[in-house]
């Protein structure tokens, strides 16, 4: 058994993540935002608060806290994780 305290990289705060990046808006039940992956005129991605997820109708790109990471740094999936860990 682990005595680490620190929080998983799946159960990180998405919202406080891509808050870093992007500046999102409260729409309805989710906040959206520019999707910072590519040039993007509108609010087309939508951060899932509640799911702990985003999702980019315009580039398509998806997931969770480790996913925006690892596109938004050019991180590899292990480095990702080390990031989100470290950040708290």
């Amino acid at each position: 058994m682990s005595t680490n305290n620190s929080i998983s990289p799946i159960q990180a705060d998405l919202v406080r993540i891509i808050s870093k990046y992007v500046l999102l808006e409260e729409s309805r039940r989710h906040l959206k935002g520019r999707c910072p992956f590519h040039k993007d005129l509108a609010t087309s991605m939508l951060v899932y608060a509640e799911k702990n997820l985003f999702q980019c109708f315009g580039c398509g790109k998806g997931g969770g806290p480790v996913e925006f990471v690892m596109a938004i740094e050019n991180k590899s999936r292990e480095e990702a994780i080390q990031l989100i860990t470290t950040q708290r």
